[in-house]
């Protein structure tokens, strides 16, 4: 059950690549200077700068839970098959909400997604809260 973990730690640092390469851009494009990266005060950054900043913030927020139940789990030496399907849940349920996040970006459909995750998450806490 090692995979669903990788692929999440993949997508995270996925968008760190994602989100210094699109700053990198608007600077070389003359959108915005570099400067602007010192305080954060200067000018507005370009939208799809900020789309792409805000969805590696938004993987600070669910996944860590994600991460700790993850790590009790392994620690426990505990899975079953709800556990699996959840934890896949909640794991392709951050792609998506990347993939929304960064094409479409409607924000009824990302809340959904997100909830979708949500959902799987109390789900894996639930059991395995169950368990100890």
């Amino acid at each position: 059950m090692k995979e669903p973990l990788a692929l999440l730690l993949i997508l995270m640092t996925s968008m760190f690549v994602v989100a210094f390469a699109c700053r990198m851009w608007a600077v070389k494009c003359g959108e915005v200077k570099l400067s602007h990266y010192e305080t954060f005060h200067i000018s507005k950054e370009p939208a799809y700068v900020t789309k792409t900043t805000n969805n590696l913030n938004n993987l600070f927020q669910l996944p860590p839970i994600f991460i700790a139940a993850w790590v009790l789990a392994f620690s426990l030496g505990y899975t079953s098959d709800a556990l699996v399907f959840n934890v896949w849940g909640f794991v392709i349920s951050r792609y998506i909400h990347t993939l929304v996040h960064l094409t479409i970006n409607q924000v009824l459909v990302r809340s959904l997604v997100f909830s979708v995750g949500l959902y799987f998450l109390a789900a894996i806490w639930i059991e395995l809260l169950s368990k100890i």
